[in-house]
């Protein structure tokens, strides 16, 4: 006989929901706490249950993949921005769709990438050297040079001129994308108020960059090696190249998801080494004996454990990608309980990351646990997510991440300019209340 599963009864439940609504993340954490990793939430009509338990979760993202679909209100509503692209898209559509983008990240072609993320990184130090002991946000920093990144990388295009305003538009679509989770009630999409037509006058910034990079290059001819051309040249099992709106939404998809996470999880490294200065100089200490001084390489990256283990470890406690979401397509057994059809079943690596049989004090900045002889097991840790929807660009993350955090670490420390604790916003991804604003202390 198969056991009920745990959790608050409905008249626990209701007087909670405004507190699911305002802080999700404390929400599910507290459940968690009261009634472990498998809980089922009782809402009238619905299956729906929080899973934290890493085998679990590799049942439902690994085992039995084929049962879960990304048929959910999460990810309905984030194709409000980036249409049937990767992130969103599902079934065979899906599957075609990533195999033509796979050969981009290809991990030889992420080796020579390296050059084009320090630069950015170099770049915007190039632009703080007239900020030193000026108070600014290193969340909004993050951003623009992980923008330039993507455009470098993937586009072989220069967004550093349009960076700010694409930034802005990033975050105002993502934001309203949220409203809309919070407010799936409200007015929709096409009415005339002033919240969408802000969404929709970002939508239009985001909508213009991608449709002239497709008609720059299409008006070039050449091809360049990079995704955009081949994407452009990618052809189905019938010959049929992409069409526009598909070619739109996959570009659109890799911009946000490209530059967001991993801006995302730099902002949060930097305010966790600001709190933990034994760390801090740890890593320092690393990238004096290896890099004295000079940019980083990617040859180097093997040789800078510590600084990889910093990332990681900061992916840990803020994963970007806090949320993932699957319905059951049919019925199922999970960590001996039943799922019925149609279930919804929210997986956050949020709370993965913080069972404590895994991770002894598991809310302490701890690197260490990411080096060589104390790797987790795998679904204990899932920042990208596992599986056949493994993120594309995770290989592609880790190593932009340990590049930039070796090329800014070695010029400056950046320091807390508000006494006041940082609040983490649990959006489409986690970023610190109102900004991170920091000051630059040259070293």
């Amino acid at each position: 006989m198969r056991q009920a599963v745990p959790g608050p009864t409905p008249r626990e439940l209701l007087p909670r929901l405004r507190e699911f609504q305002q802080d999700p993340l404390e929400f599910l954490l507290d459940l968690a706490r009261r009634y472990g990793p498998f809980v089922r939430l009782p809402v009238p009509g619905l299956h729906i249950f929080s899973i934290a338990q890493p085998n679990a979760v590799k049942h439902v993202l690994q085992d039995n993949a084929r049962n879960y679909s990304k048929r959910t209100l999460q990810f309905t509503n984030l194709a409000m921005v980036t249409g049937q692209g990767l992130l969103t898209s599902d079934g065979e559509f899906w599957l075609r769709q990533r195999r033509m983008a796979q050969p981009a990240f290809h991990r030889q072609r992420i080796a020579g990438f390296g050059e084009a993320m320090t630069a950015a990184a170099v770049r915007m130090l190039e632009r703080w050297k007239a900020r030193e002991g000026e108070a600014l946000d290193v969340d909004h920093e993050m951003m623009e040079m992980t923008l330039e990144v993507v455009g470098l990388t993937l586009f072989s295009s220069d967004f550093s001129a349009a960076a700010k305003r694409m930034v802005e538009a990033t975050l105002t679509t993502l934001d309203y994308v949220i409203h809309k989770a919070q407010n799936p009630f409200g007015p929709p999409a096409w009415v005339p108020t002033a919240r969408n037509r802000r969404f929709r006058q970002a939508l239009g910034v985001l909508d213009q960059a991608v449709y002239q990079l497709i008609e720059e290059r299409r008006a070039q001819g050449l091809p360049r090696d990079d995704l955009l051309s081949l994407l452009l040249e990618a052809r189905d099992d019938d010959g049929q190249p992409m069409t526009l709106r598909q070619l739109r939404d996959e570009l659109i998809t890799l911009i946000i998801a490209g530059h967001e996470t991993v801006a995302s999880a730099l902002t949060w490294t930097w305010h966790l080494l600001a709190q933990h200065p034994q760390a801090e100089a740890t890593l320092h200490a690393e990238l004096a004996q290896v890099l004295g001084g000079r940019t980083p390489t990617m040859d180097d990256l093997p040789r800078l454990p510590y600084t990889r283990a910093v990332f990681e470890e900061a992916l840990r406690l803020y994963p970007p990608a806090w949320l993932i979401t699957r319905r059951a397509t049919g019925p199922d057994t999970v960590g001996g309980y039943p799922i019925p059809r149609g279930s919804l079943l929210i997986l956050s690596p949020y709370l993965t990351h913080r069972q404590a049989e895994v991770w002894p004090e598991p809310e302490t900045f701890r690197p260490e646990r990411f080096l060589e002889d104390a790797r987790p097991p795998r679904y204990a840790y899932i920042p990208f997510g596992g599986g056949p929807r493994l993120c594309i660009g995770n290989s592609f993350a880790l190593v932009e991440g340990q590049l930039i955090l070796a090329t800014v670490a070695q010029r400056y420390r950046l320091r807390p300019a508000d006494p006041k604790p940082v609040e983490a916003a649990p959006l489409v991804t986690i970023r610190p209340k109102g900004g991170l604003w920091m000051r630059l202390e040259r070293r």
